[in-house]
């Protein structure tokens, strides 16, 4: 599997991903301890959700074992189902991208 270029491409995008979410994070939020606004409701004109940094890194912590669980995953069934292996690489490079659109938008709204 590790020769394939186009698993080895998904994966290697989706944890550079990661690795740009961390980025922005840790460069983008507020440098106090106080709380962090996670999801703003414009209609209402207030906040629904509010957390902290470990809660915006608890979920980092999550996608990257997602990361690696798929990974494990598609080498495990590479030679009997490579398709699979296609898909489970590609929805985690999907994954890796929506938990930077969702690191991006807990940044702009802070």
């Amino acid at each position: 599997m590790l020769k394939n270029k186009i698993i080895v491409t998904f994966f290697g995008l989706g944890i550079v991903l990661l690795f740009v979410s961390a980025l922005v994070g840790s460069i983008g939020l507020p440098g106090s301890q106080g709380p962090l606004i996670i999801r703003f409701d414009k209609f209402a004109h207030e906040a629904n959700l509010i957390g902290d940094f470990r809660t915006v890194f608890g979920f980092g912590a999550t996608v990257s074992f997602i990361v690696l669980v798929n990974f494990l995953l598609a080498l495990e069934i590479y030679y009997r189902e490579r398709f699979l292996s296609y898909i489970i690489a590609a929805a985690t490079l999907i994954i890796s991208l929506l938990f930077l659109i969702a690191v991006s938008g807990i940044v702009a709204i802070n």
